[in-house]
C-alpha cells in the first residue's frame, strides 16, 4: 500500500521508512453504491483516500433536503481537516458509485503526523482548498439564480452530473425537477449537453454562466 500512500499529497514528500510505519495502520475497503462511509457526528478517527469511484459529502437541512458540500473523485483525501483538528465528522459521506478506499487509523499515528512538518504544511494547503470550496458553494446559493446554479454545478461537477438522477441534482440545487428540466432543455437541443454520450461542451456552457 506504500505506492498508494505516495499518491496522497499529504504523504508524497515522506521517506519510505515513515511510509512503512503508516502502512501498518492502513487497510483497503470496498463499498457498494449508496453505502455510507461515515455519518455526520461520527468520531473522526480515520483518514480516507479514494482509490476508485465517487463520493458525495452532504448535510441534511431542516426540510430534509441534502446540501451537497463536495463531490470526491479518485485520488482525493476525505475528512483530513476534521481528523487533524479532532472534531467529529461535520457531514455525511456516501458512495454514489461502487468505491474502493484506503482507510488510515489516525489515532495510532497522531504523534507521527503532528511531528512531521511536511504533513502539517499539506494539511494547511488542504484547509485553504476547503475554504475555497465553501466560497464557491455560498456563491452558488446566495448569488446565482436557478439557471446560474445549474450551469455552475455542471461546470464544477461534470462527471457527477451524469451519475446522479435528475431529482437528485434538483434537490442539490434547491430547485424543482421541472425547473431543472426546463433549464437543461435548450442546452440539450443545442448539443451543449449530450445525455446519451454523457458529454458536455464546457467552453460553450461557460458562455451562458453570466
Amino acid at each position: 500500500m506504500i505506492s498508494m500512500l505516495k499518491k496522497m499529497f499529504l504523504f508524497e514528500n515522506l521517506s519510505d521508512d515513515i511510509l512503512k510505519i503508516i502502512d501498518k495502520d492502513c487497510e483497503v475497503i470496498s463499498l457498494k453504491k449508496d453505502n455510507i462511509v461515515f455519518y455526520e457526528g461520527d468520531e473522526s478517527r480515520y483518514l480516507y483516500f479514494l482509490i476508485e469511484g465517487n463520493i458525495k459529502l452532504y448535510k441534511i437541512l431542516a426540510n430534509n433536503n441534502e446540501l451537497i458540500l463536495k463531490y470526491f473523485k479518485q485520488n482525493e483525501i476525505i475528512a483530513e481537516v476534521a481528523v487533524f483538528d479532532e472534531f467529529n465528522y461535520p457531514a455525511t459521506a456516501e458512495a454514489i458509485t461502487d468505491i474502493k478506499l484506503l482507510k488510515i487509523d489516525f489515532k495510532n499515528l497522531k504523534n507521527l503526523f503532528l511531528k512531521n512538518p511536511d504533513i502539517l504544511l499539506s494539511v494547511n494547503s488542504s484547509l485553504i482548498k476547503k475554504v475555497r470550496n465553501l466560497e464557491t458553494l455560498l456563491l452558488r446559493y446566495l448569488v446565482l439564480d436557478a439557471k446560474g446554479r445549474v450551469i455552475d454545478f455542471i461546470l464544477q461537477n461534470t462527471q457527477e452530473f451524469f451519475l446522479l438522477k435528475q431529482h437528485e441534482v434538483a434537490t442539490t440545487l434547491n430547485i424543482s425537477p421541472e425547473t431543472l428540466s426546463r433549464i437543461l432543455k435548450p442546452f440539450k437541443a443545442d448539443g451543449i449537453i449530450d445525455m446519451k454520450n454523457k458529454n458536455v461542451n464546457l467552453k460553450r456552457l461557460e458562455l451562458y454562466k453570466n
